[in-house]
């Protein structure tokens, strides 16, 4: 008697390829830089700092401040994102359908993101994206692989029948220490720098073909 093989399962990133949140970041980054005195930067600025976790944004939006003053940065950050994230913030176009093409394929489907999980919850609930488990940065970051390793695990498969899908090289280099699959996507506002995938999309329907023509 053959076995079963272990169910399929998408992992994607949540800024800048579920969502796009970069209005609302770049608008917590400036309160923070306003709470030291500092001047806005353009919201394209910000979007580019993007992608490892709110303090190494921290650090990139206030570069020179004190031990100090960055913590009063990160605490004036954290009060108005969690009162703002989903003011501005919305799914991609296609993201919706997306998850119900794979749901309805037999997929499993998780969020890892480097975005601490209430809110990253929050948004997901806000912007109507409903997948199987949610992994924050509140303890690992990618590129560490701590939260894919956490997701194949509780979604019952196994890093040969798992795609990583994100707008970062985090994403990428995450999916490679897992022994995952890892599809970049175009259109976020990540970088992809010298991180290797097995497939690049500029759309979320085009993420879905390629993972439902996989083996």
């Amino acid at each position: 008697m053959t076995s079963r093989p272990e169910r399929r399962a998408a992992l994607f990133d949540l800024d800048g390829t579920l969502v796009d949140s970069g209005a609302d970041i770049a608008a917590s980054a400036n309160h923070a830089r306003s709470a030291l005195g500092l001047p806005a930067l353009p919201i394209a600025d910000i979007r580019s700092f993007v992608g490892d976790g709110a303090a190494r944004l921290i650090e990139r939006v206030t570069p020179g401040a004190s031990v100090a003053d960055r913590a009063r940065a990160m605490d004036a950050f954290h009060a108005h994102y969690a009162a703002h994230c989903c003011d501005a913030t919305v799914a991609y176009p296609g993201a919706i359908a997306a998850l119900a093409r794979l749901r309805d394929a037999g997929w499993a489907l998780g969020v890892c993101t480097n975005k601490p999980l209430a809110y990253s919850e929050r948004i997901l609930a806000y912007c109507g994206l409903v997948v199987d488990g949610v992994r924050g940065g509140d303890r690992t970051r990618k590129p560490d692989p701590g939260q894919l390793h956490e997701l194949i695990a509780a979604l019952a498969t196994t890093p040969a029948r798992t795609w990583m899908i994100g707008d970062h090289h985090t994403d990428l280099h995450a999916a490679a220490a897992a022994g995952c699959r890892a599809l970049f996507c175009t259109w976020g506002f990540g970088r992809r720098g010298d991180a290797r995938a097995d497939a690049d999309a500029a759309s979320l329907d085009a993420v879905v073909d390629t993972l439902l023509r996989s083996d």
